[in-house]
């Protein structure tokens, strides 16, 4: 069993005195889906263990005492894409010391994977850390888990920066617990990056560029804004990062209500960023302190799924209904963890960046992102901005997807990251 921090037990938190399930709330003009399977069912069915019972998971006694980036343990593993393993990767888990928002030492995972093809730039192989969308909440969903279970999602993005011959580093940056869109995500990505580089796996003088797009944007975004004052001894050479929840106060607004018709289907966003952000902060946002008894069931339900299945469960079922107060966010306590939790108010980027958004996305809209882009413009950052129109989320990642690899690639191998928009 993992040690540490805790894990929420969904049994009896989404159970009735009698061990019974509460009733399934059904509205009119809500959801109307009844409790659906979780992705996790399927994974009792495939021969890796989960993260809750693998011991390889499981925190040392001297946590306290190791730096940020320590490794605590290695393994060699395969990865596979459903079951077919992946073409000639090497394939190593680094477990290693980081830090959560309140400064508590935490563990968590780096999958590196490093292709059987030589990097033909300058210099040594460099790293990708590539932050996945993990968007879920349960560690079975994590993708040290997903790429040894063949469930990895986005596993054909992965395969052309290994294709350009670079080691691709991906970090469980929501951690053992996963927490959702707090500036811890930024730490655990550059911790992830210095454990690879102390692991010994030939990496200790590699160059390292940063690429996540929607949820994975914002760990990314937050580990290049955590640069200079978290990590500033690692030799990241660019960003690119897309999608970016970056406002919280905007993305407040937006996660309480998406809106009607076919909007309404981001509704999902306003659940798993509470509950994520009730992990980070359970002493501010418990969730029984907002949540009316609805509220709370659906909660239970959603806290162990993973992106597909919590999205269905979210939809279509606006949280402000399900608040025991709508201005509950209005609260000093709350707003002060939405203003810490958003980018661009406490840094800015010491390292190129290039990040990109739809102009009508209708999950992550732009309203959350251009104050950030403000912010850091007149901080000076060495940031270019793209608005990508006639776009919604997916599409808007891979219109980005390939200028974005391309952009990096030249920047790791010593091109000018070329002007900015600001």
């Amino acid at each position: 069993m993992i040690t540490g921090t805790a894990l929420a037990d969904p049994a009896p938190s989404g159970s009735g005195q009698d061990g019974s399930q509460p009733a399934w709330p059904t509205r009119p003009g809500e959801n109307q889906f009844p409790r659906l399977p979780s992705e996790t069912d399927i994974y009792p069915f495939i021969p890796v263990p989960l993260p809750t019972d693998d011991p390889w998971y499981a925190d040392p006694a001297d946590l306290d005492n190791l730096a940020n980036g320590d490794v605590i343990r290695k393994r060699v593993v395969t990865t596979y894409l459903l079951a077919v393993p992946w073409p000639p990767v090497h394939t190593e888990q680094i477990l290693y010391r980081s830090t959560d928002s309140r400064d508590h030492p935490i563990a968590t995972a780096t999958t590196v994977l490093i292709p059987g093809i030589p990097w033909l730039g300058p210099g040594t192989r460099p790293v990708i850390s590539y932050q996945e969308a993990i968007d879920s909440l349960d560690p079975a969903c994590n993708p040290s888990h997903t790429l040894r279970a063949g469930t990895m999602k986005e596993t054909q993005l992965l395969l052309q920066f290994l294709g350009e011959g670079m080691a691709v580093s991906v970090p469980d940056f929501n951690g053992k617990t996963n927490t959702t869109l707090a500036p811890s995500e930024g730490r655990m990505v550059l911790d992830g990056v210095r454990a690879v580089r102390r692991a010994g796996i030939g990496m200790d003088n590699s160059a390292v560029g940063l690429w996540g797009y929607s949820g994975g944007g914002s760990a990314t975004a937050w580990a290049a804004e955590l640069h200079r004052s978290y990590a500033p001894d690692l030799p990241i050479k660019g960003s690119a990062q897309g999608g970016v929840p970056g406002d919280k106060h905007a993305m407040t607004q937006f996660a309480m209500d998406a809106g009607p018709g076919i909007a309404g289907q981001a509704d999902f966003i306003g659940w798993i960023w509470l509950i994520g952000l009730s992990r980070e902060y359970p002493d501010l946002l418990p969730l029984d302190k907002f949540l009316t008894a609805d509220g709370m069931t659906v909660a239970h339900d959603i806290e162990r799924r993973c992106l597909y299945t919590a999205a269905a469960t979210g939809a279509w079922r606006p949280l402000k209904n399900y608040l025991k107060d709508q201005n509950a966010f209005l609260d000093p306590d709350v707003q002060n963890v939405l203003h810490r939790d958003s980018l661009g108010y406490a840094d800015t980027p010491d390292i190129p960046v290039s990040m990109w958004a739809s102009t009508t996305d209708p999950i992550v809209p732009i309203a959350s992102i251009e104050p950030v882009v403000k912010s850091y413009c007149a901080a000076g950052a060495n940031l270019r901005f793209f608005r990508v129109p006639a776009t919604e989320h997916i599409s808007a990642e891979l219109v980005g997807y390939e200028p974005s690899l391309l952009w990096l690639t030249a920047v790791l191998a010593g091109a000018d990251p070329g002007p900015t928009t600001c």
